[in-house]
C-alpha cells in the first residue's frame, strides 16, 4: 500500500511541476511580446515600394516635426489612445511627385516617425528628417486622419543621393541590413509606372 502511495505522490509531483514549466513558458512568452515592437524590414527599395500602397517624392516643411501619439482609440481610431502612449512626431511634407497612390502633387501630408516626446514618454526617433530636404516616402494611409500617414516597413523613408538610394532610419541594424543600389530617379519613377 505504501508503494502505491509514494508513486501516487510522485506522478502528482511529476504532473505539477510539468504544468508549472508550461505555465512559466507560456506567461514569459506573452510578456515578452507584448511590450516588444516588431517591425516588418525590406532590404531593397524594391520591397518597401511593392508593400506600400503610396509612394511619393516630398520636401519636409518643418524640421522639428509635431509630437503626437501613435498609438490609436481602438474604438475610434480618429483619436488617439488615452490609456497607451506611444511617442510619435509628425512631419509636414510638401508632395513633390507621386509615384503610387491616389495623392495630389503639391499637397501637403503628415508623415508619422516613431519616435520623440509626448505627454512625458519619450522613445528613440526612427529616422531624422530635415527641413528642406527631399525623400522618397514609401507610405500607407493612417486611420488618424484624411492627410496622415505612416510606414508600413523600415525603411519607408529613402534619399537619392549621387544616384545611389540611402535608407533613412536611425536603427543601424536595420540600415546595415539595407542594400544601397544605384538607381536615378527616373529609374525609380519607371520602376514605379511599368
Amino acid at each position: 500500500m505504501q508503494a502505491k502511495a509514494i508513486k501516487s505522490i510522485g506522478l502528482t509531483a511529476l504532473a505539477a511541476v510539468l504544468l508549472a514549466t508550461l505555465a512559466y513558458t507560456g506567461f514569459k512568452q506573452l510578456n515578452r511580446s507584448h511590450g516588444e515592437t516588431r517591425n516588418a524590414t525590406a532590404v531593397t527599395i524594391d520591397a518597401a515600394l511593392d508593400t506600400s500602397p503610396v509612394v511619393v517624392i516630398g520636401k519636409v516643411i518643418n524640421g522639428e516635426g509635431k509630437p503626437r501619439n501613435l498609438r490609436r482609440d481602438s474604438v475610434d481610431p480618429t483619436k488617439e489612445d488615452q490609456s497607451v502612449s506611444v511617442p510619435g512626431t509628425d512631419y509636414v511634407v510638401k508632395v513633390s511627385k507621386v509615384l503610387k497612390g491616389d495623392l495630389k502633387p503639391n499637397s501637403n501630408i503628415n508623415v508619422a516617425v516613431p519616435g520623440g516626446s509626448y505627454k512625458g514618454e519619450t522613445s528613440s526617433l526612427r529616422a531624422t528628417l530635415v527641413q528642406g530636404e527631399e525623400y522618397v516616402f514609401a507610405l500607407a494611409k493612417s486611420p488618424s486622419g484624411p492627410t496622415s500617414y505612416y510606414g508600413m516597413i523600415e525603411p519607408y523613408i529613402f534619399q537619392l543621393k549621387n544616384n545611389k538610394v540611402v535608407a533613412i532610419i536611425n536603427d543601424n541594424k536595420i540600415k546595415s541590413a539595407f542594400k544601397e543600389t544605384n538607381i536615378s530617379e527616373a529609374e525609380l519613377i519607371n520602376k514605379l509606372t511599368k
